[in-house]
């Protein structure tokens, strides 16, 4: 038996006592308020742009809640992927956050083939935002006044129509190939480098319709410019109520939605989630956010984090489909 000395007790208590310190330090780290430093938002475009717009709209909400900075990144460039990788990368601590827009989640993967993330296992859903409605929009001259009436002559003339659209993967790109697609007909896409050069040429009438979203078609619409033909939201907007649905007008079942949600980095404990979760909706509430939202045609989408990953994978999947199947190569 060894004989007992104080040095000895010395190191056994000491040896004895750590856990005690770390499950003190531990206890007193978990019990820090959130967020107890400046938190991170990273947003997949420069600034100045609707995704910038509606993301610093709610960085705004944040820092008055919080009474913490939320700092922006905008982080443009390769449809999204620089800002989506370094999220995706981040620790999953609440201090990294990615506004983002629905391409980035849902149409980047099949137009590209290869990500430097996965958009379903590299995030965690913490809430839906906004969401901006499509319409179908016509030059006056245009003789066909709905969606019935474009499917029948484009049958009866296949590869002869002609309608404008913006950059590949844009959403108004996306909804005309999902109109083509649902309704198997082909015609002939000229393409512009962007949503205004589009708009531009309709409103020249160098193309007879294209899809547009209401922020930027509503001004030319009111004044008679433009005609709205069919909404790509499942229900009538309420900035054009008398407008049909896609669905309601030729073709049951379309569905087009350019949203807009806050992410996180993977792994994510639920706990913070609900917290983000609950931040948001209190923000969304606000006077002068409900105000802000519709001055730009921007309509509340509610969704909890946990229907958010199957409503992404279902996105993800239809979005799939319809790129293989019209033949989208990105640029």
């Amino acid at each position: 038996m060894l004989p007992i000395t104080w040095r000895s007790v010395n190191l056994f208590l000491r040896i004895s006592l750590l856990p005690v310190w770390l499950l003190a330090a531990f206890s007193v780290h978990a019990q820090q308020p959130y967020p107890s430093k400046p938190v991170r938002m990273l947003i997949p475009s420069p600034p100045g742009g609707g995704t910038d717009i509606l993301g610093r709209l709610l960085q705004q909400g944040m820092v008055e809640m919080w009474a913490q900075p939320v700092v922006v990144d905008n982080r443009g460039g390769a449809s999204g992927q620089i800002a989506a990788a370094a999220v995706a990368k981040s620790t999953p601590d609440g201090y990294t956050l990615f506004f983002t827009y629905s391409g980035v989640l849902t149409t980047g993967l099949p137009l590209y083939g290869k990500l430097p993330y996965d958009p379903m296992r590299d995030f965690t859903p913490v809430a839906m935002f906004a969401h901006v409605p499509g319409v179908l929009v016509a030059h006056p001259s245009f003789p066909a006044k709905t969606v019935a009436e474009i499917i029948k002559m484009a049958k009866a003339k296949p590869g002869g129509m002609m309608h404008g659209a913006a950059s590949i993967g844009s959403s108004s790109h996306m909804n005309i190939s999902l109109l083509k697609y649902m309704a198997g007909i082909d015609m002939l896409q000229v393409a512009y480098p962007g949503d205004t050069p589009s708009l531009v040429a309709l409103l020249g009438g160098h193309v007879p319709f294209a899809f547009s979203h209401v922020v930027a078609a509503l001004p030319h619409i009111q004044s008679g410019k433009l005609r709205a033909m069919a909404v790509a939201t499942a229900q009538r907007v309420p900035n054009l109520p008398d407008v049909p649905t896609v669905a309601e007008s030729g073709l049951p079942g379309y569905e087009g939605l350019l949203f807009y949600c806050l992410m996180a980095p993977a792994k994510m404990s639920p706990a913070l989630v609900t917290k983000l979760h609950e931040a948001v909706k209190q923000i969304k509430r606000t006077a002068a956010v409900k105000q802000r939202l519709a001055s730009m045609g921007a309509v509340s989408f509610d969704m909890t984090s946990a229907e958010m990953s199957p409503f992404l994978q279902s996105e993800l999947d239809k979005w799939t489909r319809v790129i293989k199947a019209v033949g989208i190569k990105p640029e």
